[in-house]
């Protein structure tokens, strides 16, 4: 049987991190499987590294703020399956109904997301996709015939989320800004992030944003798991 590993701190955040686990279980079908996290926060990204490489583990929940700064750079850096970081302040749903998934275009990060977009489709969840355009990816005819953008729409979904019922939304500017505003102004209960697991500066900023200011559960889900 398959597991999402449940990281708790007894007696801190086990009622924020216990539903959401209890919630990806639902949606993987998998069983929650509790650690609890002892000692110094730093010292708390190796057990929970160590449970991930576990071949029936599937995702592991923490909270955010469980782990100091060196101990997630360890854990975003070397988790091996789909991490979820609940926010200290936010929701914690116990069941995942409506799904963020920012996409930058690049075929690496659909690939990554393509099996959590399959399973979100086949459960019958809401899926919302995300694309933020920067000033050298707009489209030259962005302003012109409606027409155009809609062709645009249908062809980026069917690269990137050919799933039906798929509810896109463009934007232009800083990414990390607005998977935070999206997230709130579509109340989503999961934001689902393909990435690099790279923290190299000018790399990662949508990541780091979006796990500084989010108000939901974030999946960070590794590229190169796909």
């Amino acid at each position: 049987m398959s597991h999402v590993l449940a990281a708790v701190r007894p007696g801190v955040d086990g009622a924020a991190v216990e539903p959401v686990a209890g919630a990806m279980a639902a949606l993987l079908a998998a069983e929650v499987r509790r650690i609890d996290l002892v000692g110094r926060p730093a010292a708390d990204a190796a057990p929970i590294l160590a449970a991930l490489r576990a071949p029936d583990a599937v995702a592991a929940v923490v909270a955010r703020d469980a782990v100091d700064d060196a101990g997630w750079e360890a854990l975003l850096q070397g988790a091996a399956q789909p991490l979820v970081l609940v926010p200290e302040k936010g929701r914690a749903p116990e069941r995942i109904d409506r799904i963020l998934i920012p996409l930058d275009g690049s075929d690496a990060a659909a690939e990554a997301v393509a099996e959590t977009v399959q399973m979100c489709a086949g459960a019958g969840l809401e899926l919302v996709v995300l694309h933020v355009f920067d000033a050298s990816t707009v489209p030259a005819y962005w302003d012109q015939a409606a027409h155009a953008r809609q062709c645009w729409e249908q062809e980026f979904l069917a690269r990137h989320c050919a799933v039906p019922g798929v509810r896109l939304h463009l934007r232009s500017g800083v990414a990390g800004e607005h998977v935070v505003d999206v997230a709130e102004a579509e109340q989503v209960d999961l934001i689902a992030l393909a990435w690099s697991q790279r923290l190299t500066p000018g790399r990662a900023g949508t990541v780091r944003r979006t796990v500084a200011e989010a108000g939901v559960p974030i999946a960070l889900i590794p590229v190169f798991t796909r």
